[in-house]
């Protein structure tokens, strides 16, 4: 088409000027015009020349044109070029695009994958993120050595004490069921004043990890021990004074293992049923409160946690079987008590403290043939302990079992039966961080030895068999928190020991309270001459304690804490009735004491 265009231009060009002239016409601007007079006619030459003259002035003009031509072809050629290339992009534009969709759906749904895993180990990372504060914010309280974190503790105290009546006690009180004095001893008139420092305590807590395991190590001790006197009945305090010794070993699934001299699984705790979260009175009084259970001995322990709601523990803790037993009238067999000679009848009967196998041989205890010293009982079996716990939202909910075995050997057979009982308890936030309600409460057969106020656990038959006996203990009371530096309690407790006793008629029996014993002389003025006394041989059929208290703390920062404290303590004790001992009109009750306690201490507990 390009070619032909320049020869259709010639064609119409040519047309345009032969026509005229067969016609008989010039193709000039003159040919309309007539001419003048005097003007001379063009010549032919002249015309041609015009003519050639035209015809190079179109020829240039069609160069042009062809010119115009090209460039508009060019342009036509460059701008499909363009559109072409355009395409690609946009083609190569489009296909990046889905790539990099897909690729971004591909990245968000890893990403959403990544939340997802995030979310489900936020809660380990937390944990993770709250130990690794909480080792640097006690770096400066703490040792790190060789993987573990290694924590000393414990406080230096120096206390008093004023009773007004004499126990030769430190502040771990003799008071409770069996120690009060009655008015007609010289105990019972004499006051008692003291200043002690053996309550100040040292302990040390050892932290590690393997894996998801966590390690720990806790010791801790007192110098509150008496050697002659140490014993397996409840605190087991042997010098130098252990209080906790144990290992323990938690895993990431809620099982924990511990093993060694810990607090009874029978014992109230504060939160969980974790070691070193157990309530403990805030009492002066090392030995606490009456109707408090609690023991300190060795054992094993397995403890479940369920999602931090639920806790079931199981424990198998050392034994011990205190005897308590009295027998009057001809028609009973004679009992015989002595340390290392317990006999019935003449018999040796075997198995308890002060019988005749717990004197001989030895191995590492204090026995009962020691004078002033205690002994220990030949133990059949462990205590067995269990123990669910519910924390709801709402306060800390136990209830709990215990069961025990007792065995005595008596002319030439072994007895043996059980006992135990049931407990419960609960510390209820009554206001949060101000105000704590505790209450606890137990009852059974053979557990008065876990009773804070030191209760027998089982007593005689006629026939030497051993019997348990029935005890119920019960503690309640509030503690307030007044800001951070004041904290007020007031506790209350008793416990009960019921008549166990077994006659050979009516005026002959053996057992535990019996209405036989003499009373006459437990609240008699002091004897003064050298007739002997009378009698004051009942047994304590009840005991109970009201004590309030405070601490105050003057400083509690980085360099420790420096306190001190007061408390006030009530305690009786009430003897089952017997002969005498009592005013006219009191039948049916025996004779009671009472003693009144004020404590006071000054502590300084590391930070």
């Amino acid at each position: 088409m390009r070619r032909f265009t320049p020869l259709t231009l010639s064609i119409l060009l040519s047309t345009t000027i032969v026509l005229p002239m067969a016609n008989g016409q010039r193709p000039t601007a003159n040919t309309k015009r007539p001419m003048r007079a005097g003007t001379k006619a063009p010549t032919v030459s002249s015309q041609l020349e015009e003519m050639r003259s035209m015809l190079a002035d179109q020829q240039r003009r069609i160069q042009q044109l062809e010119q115009q031509l090209r460039q508009r072809d060019e342009a036509v050629q460059q701008a499909q070029q363009q559109a072409s290339q355009a395409a690609t992009a946009a083609s190569e534009a489009a296909s990046r695009a889905d790539a990099a969709a897909l690729k971004t759906s591909q990245g968000f749904t890893e990403i959403q994958s990544t939340v997802t895993d995030l979310r489900s180990n936020s809660t380990a990372a937390a944990l993770e993120l709250q130990e690794t504060q909480k080792r640097i914010g006690e770096s400066a309280a703490s040792i790190h050595f060789r993987g573990i974190t290694i924590t000393p503790g414990g406080f230096i105290e120096g206390a008093a004490v004023f009773r007004n009546r004499n126990e030769n006690a430190s502040v771990n009180s003799a008071s409770g069921v069996n120690n009060i004095p009655f008015t007609g001893s010289p105990n019972g008139q004499l006051s008692e004043f003291r200043f002690d420092a053996r309550q100040s305590r040292l302990s040390l807590l050892g932290e590690g990890k393997v894996g998801s395991t966590r390690l720990t190590g806790y010791y801790e001790v007192d110098f509150l021990g008496a050697a002659p006197t140490a014993n397996e009945n409840q605190s087991n305090s042997f010098n130098l004074r252990q209080r906790q010794l144990w290992g323990q070993a938690a895993f990431a699934n809620g099982f924990t293992f511990t093993g060694g001299q810990q607090w009874s699984l029978f014992t109230l705790t504060r939160k969980a049923m974790e070691n070193r979260n157990e309530f403990l009175p805030m009492t002066i009084n090392a030995q606490y409160v009456v109707g408090y259970d609690w023991s300190r001995q060795p054992g094993l322990r397995v403890m479940k946690n369920f999602n931090n709601r639920i806790w079931l523990g199981f424990a198998l803790e050392n034994a011990s079987t205190v005897l308590s037993v009295q027998q009057f009238g001809a028609a009973a067999p004679a009992l015989v008590t002595t340390a290392g000679s317990l006999s019935l009848g003449g018999v040796p009967i075997y198995g308890f403290n002060t019988s005749a196998n717990a004197v001989s041989p030895n191995g590492n205890f204090t026995l009962a043939n020691t004078p002033g010293a205690n002994g220990v009982s030949t133990n059949q079996a462990p205590d067995l302990v269990a123990k669910v716990t519910f924390e709801p939202g709402w306060g800390h909910y136990e209830i709990k079992g215990i069961a025990r075995f007792f065995r005595d050997r008596y002319k030439g057979n072994t007895d043996t039966t059980t006992g135990g009982g049931l407990g419960l308890g609960a510390v209820l936030p009554l206001v949060k961080s101000k105000v704590d309600f505790i209450a606890e409460g137990s009852l059974g057969n053979g557990i008065g030895r876990y009773g804070s106020g030191g209760g027998q656990d089982v007593t005689l038959r006629l026939d030497g068999t051993v019997r348990p006996i029935r005890s119920y203990h019960a503690l309640l009371g509030p503690e307030v928190h007044v800001g951070k530096n004041l904290d007020i309690y007031a506790y209350a407790g008793a416990e009960y020991y019921q008549r166990t006793a077994y006659f050979a008629n009516a005026t002959s029996a053996i057992g535990y309270g019996l209405p036989l014993a003499n009373n006459t002389g437990c609240n008699l003025a002091e004897q003064t001459t050298t007739t002997a006394p009378p009698a004051c041989n009942g047994q304590t059929r009840a005991a109970w304690e009201f004590t309030p208290g405070f601490y105050y703390r003057f400083y509690k920062g980085p360099a420790g804490t420096f306190q001190w404290g007061i408390q006030y303590s009530y305690s009786a004790r009430a003897l089952w009735s017997g002969i005498g001992g009592l005013a006219a009109g009191s039948a049916g009750l025996g004779p009671d004491a009472n003693i009144s306690q004020v404590y006071t201490a000054f502590r300084y507990v590391l930070p």
